[in-house]
Formats: C-alpha cells, structure tokens, sequence
C-alpha cells in the first residue's frame, strides 16, 4: 500500500512542481508564451504588470479557474503522467504522449500544409479544453498530411518564474529544488521545445533566444500561439507577433481551431500560406484576420466587425 502511495505522489510530481514554481508555460507567436505571453517584437515589447494581468483575468471570456470542469476541459488522467515520466527518462517519444492527449477531431485545408519541408502554423488559443489536448489533436491531424514530420515538431514556450521574496521561508527552500527539477525535464525535451526566458520587470527576451528560433523554425515544423495568453474566445494579437512571424522566413499557415461540446470533438481548420502585405505594420492585424476567418463568429465576437470590412473592401 505504502508503495502504491509513492508511486502515485511521485507521477503527480510535474503538476507538483508546475504549481510551486508558478512557471507560466506560453506557445507564443513572440517572444512570450501562452499563459502569460509577450510581444515577438523586442523593439515594442509591452510591460506586463499584476494590474493588467488581473485586468485580463476579469474579462467576460476569461474562464476562471473555480468554474472550470476538468473532465469538460480533458484534464490528464494519472496515466498521462505516467506516460510523461517514462518518455522522459527514455526515447522522448512525442507520439505517445499525443496520442494518450488527442481528442478526436475533424479537420479541413489538409491540402494547405506544404508537400515537403517546414513551415509554422499560427493557432488560436483556446481555452475550452486543457491545452495539451489541443496541441495533440494538431499534432495528429497534421499527421494525416505530413507523417514525416510526426517526431520533430517544436513547440515555442515562453516562462517567467514568480518571485519569491514574498512567499514563506518553507516556499523559498523548497521552489529552487523544484526548479531545477523542471528544468530538467524541459532540457530532456529540448527538440520539441524552445523556452524563452523573459525578464521579471520586462517582457522582453534576449535576441540569442530570438535568433535560436528563427533557426530552428527554419529547420523544424513549429507551433505558435500569436494571442499570447489563451481565452475563451480568440481575442486580439500580441503587439508585434504577426511582424515577427513574417520575419522567420518560411511559409505561416494560420489556424482555426474549436472545441464542439456536443459533438466532442475539435474543429481544425488549415488556411493557405500567408501572404504577407508589404506594410509591416499590418501584418499583426493581417494574421488575426486569417486565423478569425475560419472560426464559427461565436469564437471570435471581437473580429466579426473587422471581417465585416475585410470582406467588403478586401
């Protein structure tokens, strides 16, 4: 009994350790990530403060954690973790922690994703269901298309780990520990993904860690959120992440994706290659426009006058 108790705490341990270090996990279309992201665009990156975090988490389409329901949302069963722990400590098997997590979908515009090469899909993030859920069905739909590319795609997350100071003296021994704990299964998953480090008081990131995903967009297929944080709703795009995306040089396919309650299963819409404007300053509303277009108007009511216009004037 007392071993199966052990076992138990010690699979539980990444959920642990996530909550404790308050690292905030971001797939961003930047340079921040997806809880908590910032802009791509070191030169109008925009201070994130606690007021405006708590700003956005008192938005109607913010879902708040007390009224979420974890199985509605596909939180992982104990299996998953289990799954997790292994592959980390051995092959760092992409495939079978996507398919422990993929929901079942339905999906349109396979034909958009390039018959060789890489390229970068551009997704709404949404919060309806646990975002491991969503990055494994995109992971499996681009399968039907491109199995080649099944154990090399690259997740870009971006982290900013909580001060301290404040906390209990117990909090202040145990977190460092815990740290390093982390780090060290995110650096035994280095290929699939690229930690962002950004500034306490900034939301900056350095240009080494920009310039090492330019490099690697252009050697492996990536997977970018360019809201920055995830909502209800496809909300507005981080400063700068559509400038930055046309910026790494290979094709950025935006997606549309929701979560159908009653038909429990995703929606993944693929779009055409962007193409973008030769007006850099257009290219963040450019991207929304592409990624809004495919969502049903109730998953994106912030874009629907913007598409009104896009459809009238072109």
């Amino acid at each position: 009994m007392k071993v199966a108790v052990a076992v138990t705490n010690f699979l539980q341990l990444p959920v642990f350790i996530v909550r404790w270090t308050q690292v905030r996990v971001m797939a961003i279309a930047g340079v921040a990530g997806p809880t908590d992201a910032a802009t791509v665009d070191p030169t109008t990156t925009p201070t994130t403060t606690s007021k405006s975090l708590a700003e956005d988490a008192s938005k109607p389409d913010r879902i708040p954690r007390s009224a979420r329901n974890r199985s509605e949302r596909g939180a992982p069963r104990l299996r998953f973790w289990a799954i997790l722990v292994w592959q980390t400590l051995t092959h760092r098997d992409l495939q079978s922690l996507s398919r422990e997590m993929r929901d079942d979908f339905v999906t349109e515009g396979l034909e958009n994703l390039p018959e060789s090469g890489v390229f970068t899909l551009a997704v709404n993030h949404t919060l309806r269901r646990w975002t491991p859920r969503l990055l494994a069905s995109l992971h499996h739909a681009t399968l039907e298309k491109r199995p080649d590319l099944a154990a090399d795609w690259l997740v870009i997350v971006g982290y900013r780990e909580a001060r301290l100071e404040s906390k209990p003296w117990w909090v202040r021994k145990i977190v460092p520990y815990l740290r390093r704990a982390i780090n060290l299964v995110w650096e035994r998953w280095q290929h699939n993904t690229l930690r962002l480090p950004m500034s306490q008081d900034t939301a900056k990131v350095s240009i080494e860690a920009l310039r090492e995903w330019k490099t690697r967009a252009r050697q492996q297929p990536t997977i970018v959120f360019p809201e920055g944080r995830g909502y209800a709703s496809f909300r507005e795009i981080r400063p700068g992440a559509g400038r930055w995306l046309a910026k790494l040089g290979g094709p950025v396919l935006p997606v549309s994706m929701w979560w159908a309650t009653e038909e429990k299963r995703w929606h993944i819409i693929f779009g055409p290659a962007i193409e973008w404007s030769a007006n850099s300053d257009l290219h963040d509303h450019q991207i929304g426009l592409e990624i809004a277009t495919g969502l049903p108007p109730a998953e994106a009511p912030d874009w629907q006058a913007d598409l009104d216009d896009w459809e009238q004037y072109g």
